[in-house]
């Protein structure tokens, strides 16, 4: 699944960084600090570079669509600066790029993001595509972004942007690169979607791993230990015991509830067995028996007997207090329910009295017949205590069947509850045993998926590994040809003798005149050195010439003055192109081309001078067609002066001689149309090489 990953770094000189470093790095490729003279080659890391490119804003040179020229330009400009100690030099930005994606998309998505985001917004950027490293999955896909900090202005850099530093513009570039990775996820029909916040914003609640990085990610795939390896470690286990915690406290929370429904459901049943039997008793009439015979006087001191209806408002105050704590129960399920009051106990019973004997309420006479008398009272007062006794050894017994009944029904209400705790202990452990099943069902069916994966990183990981081999292959015959044609240089140069290069008297000259604070003038003082030291040379050849009196050796020394003279030409025809061009501020000027054709000729010519020597060397005769080269000297270099008419004036004369030599040839050339052709062939071949070097 694809991964969000965004870092932002700074090139600093405070943590000894120079960015001609950083970015020879990222490309992969060889640059020169021209600081501090070093070479910087990171070209053995060029396999593992897919892509590179340098995007300008419209008002950006020419010159800083060269990687060479742009971050040595960026080094010299804070020289300049007043912290130049402590430069801050480039913005470093590593975004991850999604495995989902193909190469061509990976390249699309980040050119798009790069100008839309900070090419339209003044900087140059220099983008670089990265392969993952041969160790691991397969999937860390990433490019690398070095952003220049200054204004471009005046065909250079000017102040620095602050603006640019700001934390709420940098968390705009992380919500950004989110939406245009889902975009072209979506674009290539891809589901999978990334999210640029944290996990605590995303209401996640994992702990973040931090990112290992190539050196600590090196160590871990050859088995060694490191801090940062062993911290995700123990951030990946302490994950998983607590998702294995959160999952414990699910299970018991739905057991919770459901013994909180279970009680509920228990209270509930007894509570409408209430309401049943209060039902009951108001449907059934009541029974009363008219008086048979007069009742004995009741003593003053007793209570008055509670009647039917008062005892019935009492029960329905009872169901309709129940009825209110069950409300309260459900109103606040997540709680347990406060069990219902118990029923206020029953007034004492009235006094016993025989079973025929009418009611009479206290303090009331007992009733008139119709005839006006009150009824008579029993005579035998033996009769009514056995009466009484009757009645109370009755209600005795019917006091003691209902206690029975009672108990008889709690306790088989017990037994149903306990029947159902055992129903419901077992229904739990029926549905555990299921779910551990279905969970070791799902852990056989991830273990299957896990084979399969790591058969498929173990087949990419082999593709890999013969991409590796190949790739390392091919190196090693490009290093080997690279070692034959420096070996045959070396043999060419041999052959010809010593021969100085046109480039090393510049160089020497800059380290000996070259001031950095004022490099113009240092620039202009190393070429004025430079020429005199060509002349310097060319007088030696002259007095050694003079010296020597060995045909074979003046001829050998007359040819490596005309060479050495030849390749001067050609350089300061080379420089003369550059300037142009960036004089005119346009790549390929009128004049540019112009010098750099002459420079050319001026490079086979001196090719042809090398043949000549190395045929003298091997004392062969040298071919005939040469023969009006070299009866023709070469043209003496000017040396540059103030007056520009004098210099122009100079120049144009060897140009003139340049011209006449080349209608010569053209004019033999002509003659022989077979010669004509091997003789362009050769040249276009000199030229390609020429090219290539």
């Amino acid at each position: 699944m694809a991964q969000y990953r965004l870092s932002v770094a700074i090139v600093s000189r405070s943590e000894g960084q120079s960015v001609v470093a950083a970015a020879a790095y990222r490309a992969g490729s060889k640059l020169q600090d021209e600081r501090t003279g070093e070479i910087k080659d990171f070209s053995r890391r060029s396999w593992s570079v897919l892509y590179t490119r340098i995007l300008t804003p419209e008002n950006a040179p020419a010159w800083m669509r060269h990687r060479q020229g742009l971050w040595n330009g960026v080094e010299f400009r804070e020289d300049r600066s007043t912290r130049r100690g402590t430069a801050q030099l480039a913005r470093d930005i590593e975004p991850s790029l999604p495995h989902e994606l193909t190469h061509e998309q990976h390249v699309e998505l980040v050119c798009e993001f790069v100008k839309d985001e900070f090419v339209d917004r003044g900087m140059v950027a220099d983008i670089a595509i990265h392969a993952p490293p041969y160790r691991g999955n397969g999937t860390n896909h990433h490019a690398h972004i070095l952003l220049t900090m200054r204004h471009i202005e005046d065909g250079g850099f000017g102040p620095k942007n602050r603006d640019w530093n700001e934390d709420a513009l940098l968390e705009h570039w992380r919500e950004r690169w989110g939406e245009y990775e889902n975009r072209a996820l979506e674009k290539y029909g891809h589901e999978a979607r990334v999210d640029h916040r944290s996990l605590k914003d995303q209401g996640i609640d994992r702990e973040p791993t931090t990112h290992l990085g190539p050196n600590a990610q090196a160590m871990e795939d050859k088995g060694i230990r490191t801090d940062r390896g062993d911290l995700n470690r123990r951030i990946k286990s302490n994950n998983d015991n607590l998702k294995l915690a959160k999952k414990d406290l699910a299970d018991c929370e739905k057991r919770l509830a459901a013994l909180r429904q279970r009680s509920a459901a228990e209270r509930m049943e007894r509570i409408q067995k209430t309401v049943r039997a209060v039902r009951g008793i108001r449907e059934k009439p009541e029974e009363r028996q008219a008086p048979t015979q007069e009742r004995p006087s009741e003593p003053p001191d007793r209570p008055p007997r509670p009647s039917t209806s008062e005892r019935m408002k009492q029960i329905e105050k009872t169901v309709r207090h129940a009825d209110k704590i069950w409300k309260e129960a459900e109103a606040r399920r997540p709680t347990d329910p406060e069990p219902p009051p118990e029923p206020e106990p029953p007034s004492p019973s009235p006094p016993l009295q025989p079973k025929d004997a009418p009611y009479y309420p206290a303090g009331t006479p007992p009733p008139v017949p119709a005839g006006g008398k009150a009824a008579p009272m029993p005579d035998d007062l033996s009769k009514q205590q056995d009466l009484a006794a009757q009645q109370e050894a009755d209600k005795q017994k019917h006091a003691q069947d209902e206690e029975k009944a009672h108990q008889d029904k709690a306790s088989k209400d017990e037994a149903d509850r306990l029947q159902q705790l055992r129903d419901a202990e077992t229904k739990r452990v029926e549905d555990s045993a299921k779910q551990n099943a279905d969970r070791l069902a799902a852990q056989a069916e991830q273990m299957r998926q896990d084979h399969a994966r790591i058969q498929a990183d173990q087949a990419r990981r082999a593709q890999l590994d013969a991409y590796n081999a190949e790739m390392a292959k091919r190196a090693e015959e490009a290093r080997r040809k690279e070692e034959a044609e420096r070996q045959a240089k070396l043999e060419d140069k041999a052959k010809e003798g010593p021969i100085r290069e046109a480039s090393s008297r510049y160089a020497q000259a800059l380290g000996q005149n070259y001031d950095i604070r004022d490099p113009y003038a240092s620039l202009a003082k190393s070429a004025m050195a430079e020429y005199a030291a060509f002349r310097r040379d060319r007088e030696a050849y002259d007095q050694q010439i003079a010296k020597s009196a060995d045909p074979q050796e003046r001829q050998r020394l007359d040819l490596r003055k005309r060479i050495e003279g030849a390749d001067y030409l050609a350089l300061t025809g080379d420089r003369i192109a550059a300037q142009s061009e960036i004089i005119t501020g346009r790549l390929n000027s009128q004049e540019a081309v112009k010098e750099r054709q002459k420079a050319t000729d001026y490079r086979i010519q001196a090719q042809d001078l090398r043949q000549q020597l190395r045929e003298l060397h091997q004392d062969r005769t040298p071919e005939k067609e040469r023969e009006p080269e070299r009866s023709q000297p070469i043209p003496e270099p000017t040396r540059p002066s103030r007056s520009r008419s004098r210099g122009a004036n100079k120049l144009d004369d060897l140009i003139k001689q340049q011209d006449e030599k080349t209608k010569a040839k053209q004019q033999e050339q002509e003659k022989d149309p077979e010669r004509q052709k091997e003789l362009e062939r050769e040249r276009e071949l000199r030229r390609k090489r020429d090219r290539d070097r």
